[in-house]
């Protein structure tokens, strides 16, 4: 009689200790919803201010004059006609585009600075076809295209950041400037398309976005140490 007692009140503090554990585990999620709800909030209030701007500095007009694009979703800017920027296997800025650069990216950047506190990085992509002599999914293929565009990157953030018009911005540009080759991962069959630039930029919503993710899923490795 005694054994079965111990025993009952054994299993009854498991059963106390599991419910402590989810109403634990209940608080996290709540605060994970919260605080997810509060920095989507903030993610797309930025965004939208940031394309407004960038939609009242360049017109309809003038990004179609240049073949560019602004995508609503992401604020990338693409510049998709690939006559303009580079001849084929080559990373040499096109005189012509250099002309776009020299008018957009001085623009551009004073719409992102009255972002700045907002934004983590601005991002300069190079792509390339997938126009190859031999087989285009060989090892050899990949590495060639990777360092194409990360070439025509690296040519184009060059060319940008020696415009005179953003001298005084070179501290700022030094600290959130990046260049990156996407080899042909954006590719499609349009094989003069695919050689296209992309300017992007990385907020610091989506870093705490990141963070707060990373966060719960500790929290949840914690609660799962706990239970064993």
């Amino acid at each position: 009689m005694l054994y079965h007692k111990k025993q009952e009140n054994h299993w009854q503090s498991i059963s106390d200790l599991m419910t402590g554990l989810m109403i634990i585990f209940l608080f996290i999620c709540l605060g994970f919803v919260y605080q997810l709800n509060q920095v989507k909030q903030k993610y797309n209030m930025e965004r939208i201010e940031i394309y407004d701007d960038l939609n009242k500095e360049f017109k309809p007009e003038e990004m179609a004059k240049w073949g560019a694009r602004i995508d609503e979703n992401t604020l990338t800017v693409s510049f998709i006609e690939p006559s303009i920027f580079f001849a084929n296997d080559s990373a040499v800025v096109n005189y012509n585009f250099q002309q776009i650069l020299n008018d957009f990216f001085p623009r551009y950047i004073n719409v992102l600075k009255r972002h700045s506190d907002s934004i983590v990085e601005v991002r300069i992509e190079g792509n390339a076809s997938r126009e190859w002599r031999g087989d285009p999914n060989s090892k050899e293929a990949y590495y060639f295209n990777m360092k194409l565009s990360q070439d025509r990157a690296f040519n184009v953030l060059q060319h940008v950041y020696g415009i005179q018009a953003v001298a005084n911005d070179r501290p700022w540009l030094q600290e959130k400037l990046r260049a990156n080759g996407a080899s042909y991962s954006k590719a499609n069959e349009n094989s003069a398309a695919s050689r296209c630039v992309e300017f992007s930029i990385r907020r610091n919503a989506e870093r705490d976005l990141e963070e707060l993710v990373k966060d719960f899923a500790m929290d949840e490795v914690e609660s799962q140490k706990g239970v064993e």
